[in-house]
């Protein structure tokens, strides 16, 4: 099995031989730091112990992320109710007004959160299983906010798509089996489960899903169906990772009240 649930296991994945961004191993030559997955910022300052720091080459490949990890730790930290100041806001969060209904949302538009999220997935598969997850790896993800495009009428809201739903109930299902991997850090705010499956061409996938304090409830559920996060990732690979668990093959029903969150029943 795989597992980061402890102090410990964290301290193990601390020094690992490769850069969890660009897979080189690391030479002697090399100047390297190490990389809070995800960023300290995202964290109150009571759950910043302990968390997931991998080494990663601090040039070539840490530095150029620093400006992507002060937005999310800013986005993330109004869970805490905390804004940035006027003079370090970097979300520059709009406010749209629907002319019909006159309800309101805010549009966060500055980056793309599933691909700045596609990195936290590499960061957790490294630290589960000890070995690169290569960039060019196929990805989906449904994060807890709406997501969609500005028109001529107005905002267009992406759906809900139904693999959502197949993500959510196959994590729960596995969990169920006791057939997750699993990491859960910074007092517990953290918590990534994931489980090995193989597509209808026959590939194998990885089955995720990710809780970050309750961001279901940052998205506008207001206007918006809450939504938690859930995705797949498939790299390629022959086979899994050898410490990884596989879907279960057992057929039984689970209940389920919220179809929609991983991590709610």
């Amino acid at each position: 099995m795989a597992y980061v649930t402890s102090q410990s296991d964290c301290r193990k994945i601390r020094n690992l031989p490769f850069c969890y961004l660009c897979g080189e191993q690391f030479s002697e030559a090399d100047v390297t730091n190490h990389d809070h997955v995800p960023p300290e910022s995202v964290f109150a300052t009571d759950d910043r112990n302990f968390p997931i720091k991998l080494r990663t080459h601090k040039d070539r490949c840490h530095a150029p992320l620093s400006a992507d990890d002060e937005v999310l730790g800013q986005l993330v930290a109004l869970i805490h109710d905390k804004a940035p100041s006027a003079g370090a806001d970097k979300l520059n969060i709009a406010v749209l007004e629907d002319p019909d209904s006159g309800a309101t949302t805010g549009l966060f538009s500055e980056r793309n959160i599933e691909y700045l999220l596609r990195r936290w997935i590499q960061g957790f598969h490294s630290a589960l299983y000890q070995s690169y997850l290569p960039k060019a790896f196929k990805f989906a993800i449904q994060t807890p906010f709406p997501s969609g495009m500005i028109t001529d009428d107005g905002v267009q809201v992406d759906p809900i798509l139904g693999q959502h739903f197949a993500f959510v109930t196959s994590i729960k299902k596995n969990r169920a089996a006791g057939n997750v991997d699993r990491i859960e850090t910074n007092n517990g705010k953290l918590r990534y489960e994931c489980v090995w499956d193989k597509l209808s061409d026959g590939s194998w996938c990885c089955v995720f899903a990710l809780e970050l304090y309750n961001w279901a409830d940052l998205g506008d559920t207001n206007n918006y169906p809450r939504r938690g996060c859930a995705g797949l990732y498939s790299p390629g690979f022959a086979v899994p990772p050898p410490t990884a668990h596989t879907a279960t093959t057992l057929i039984f029903e689970i209940a389920q009240s919220d179809h929609a969150d991983p991590f709610r029943d």
